[in-house]
């Protein structure tokens, strides 16, 4: 048999039989659902732009922007947990009032609202104190002097105390809030354009055989 009474024999109805409708349906929707997603939230790019900012690759390779910057901003991390790419990351620090509405933090807004009213409440206490103190040593020291001087050092004493209690509360706060500033910011991923092309080249990847397989319904 010739090579052209093979081809002869490749009638469109044979080929109608092999490649019928719902096979090619099939093979369309096979291809339909290569659809690049989101490895955080298996969203596709209707729900934003995909970028493949590390070195995973096949389904783990995109990722929405917006949801990577949240998982770093959860996780306190700076590179993927898969390939440990280290991302270029630039940290924003929380305002105040995120800081007053935080709910991690209700125990340390308690304990700052207690100090707060014993600064208060001790404040006008110690400086009235201190003042009778210095007064009635006054009036004893011509008198008695032992007595006046033993007002002084009381005087002394309490004003210590209240000075060494001050500055350790206010150091303590400090310290909880610039460690809550650190440890829980806002992160803006810098993404580079080798991310960009990468989702190119995975959209071709996705379109290209379904232009293959059309051309082949053609023949």
């Amino acid at each position: 048999m010739t090579a052209e009474e093979t081809l002869d024999q490749w009638h469109p109805a044979h080929i109608h039989t092999l490649c019928s409708p719902s096979d090619m349906t099939v093979v369309c929707a096979g291809l339909c659902s290569e659809e690049v997603i989101c490895r955080i939230c298996h969203e596709g790019g209707a729900s934003g732009e995909l970028l493949s900012p590390c070195e995973c690759s096949g389904s783990l390779a995109m990722v929405h922007q917006a949801c990577l910057e949240h998982w770093l901003t959860a996780s306190n991390s700076s590179h993927c947990e898969l390939c440990h790419h280290q991302f270029a990351l630039e940290r924003l620090s929380k305002p105040l009032t995120e800081w007053l509405g935080s709910p991690s933090v209700q125990q340390q807004r308690r304990t700052l609202c207690g100090d707060a009213v014993c600064f208060l409440f001790i404040t006008p206490l110690a400086s009235l104190s201190g003042w009778l103190c210095v007064q009635g040593a006054r009036d004893l020291y011509n008198t008695n002097g032992m007595e006046a001087l033993g007002l002084l050092v009381l005087t002394l004493a309490l004003f210590t105390i209240y000075v060494f209690w001050t500055v350790v509360s206010v150091r303590y706060h400090m310290h909880l809030f610039k460690t809550w500033k650190k440890t829980d910011q806002r992160v803006r991923l810098q993404v580079p354009l080798q991310a960009h092309n990468t989702l190119n080249q995975q959209t071709l990847s996705v379109n290209i055989p379904g232009k293959a397989s059309n051309k082949e319904t053609m023949v």
